[in-house]
């Protein structure tokens, strides 16, 4: 038989200890840490990017000047027409309302580059929307209605909203 060894435990015992604790600091600090503010169906989308030294500043449009188009993806009886006509009631130019697959979440705003300032007035009056660039050359807005979607921003609410978007930072 092999001569015994005799081996030291301690030194691993306190490896494993001092291992342990900076696991369990580490997911301390991961299950605690501040996040960030949670999303909500306000009126005012985060427009913060614009403050940015190198960022262009949007000139949002009159409503007048943008047409919407209003596609009703959350298969309830009536919605297009109905949103349609309160966009028209606040000075927008509307198309024909109409139909669209079946969407979760509030709504979509999508619009081509040349669309984009028109898309970014109109997701003032439709809290929670979320702005999807597609190809598209016109200056067109399609605001696709979703299960999530219940009414338009008050107007109070749009014009502070807007004004606010409109100060430097």
């Amino acid at each position: 038989m092999s001569a015994s060894t005799s081996r030291r435990p301690l030194p691993a015992i306190a490896f494993l200890l001092v291992l342990s604790i900076l696991t369990v600091i580490v997911w301390w600090r991961v299950l605690h840490r501040p996040d960030a503010a949670p999303q909500t169906a306000g009126p005012t989308p985060s427009h913060s990017a614009s403050c940015a030294p190198a960022a262009k500043a949007l000139t949002l449009p009159s409503p007048g000047a943008v047409t919407v188009n209003v596609r009703n993806g959350a298969d309830r009886y009536q919605l297009a027409t109905k949103v349609t006509g309160e966009l028209k009631s606040r000075g927008f130019k509307v198309g024909q309302p109409g139909d669209a697959p079946p969407l979760t979440g509030t709504a979509e705003i999508r619009s081509g580059i040349a669309g984009r300032p028109g898309a970014t007035l109109l997701s003032y009056y439709v809290p929670g929307a979320k702005l999807v660039t597609i190809k598209r050359s016109d200056t067109n807005v399609d605001l696709i209605l979703g299960s999530g979607y219940s009414v338009l921003a008050p107007q109070t609410t749009v014009t502070k909203a807007v004004a606010k978007s409109r100060k430097p930072c």
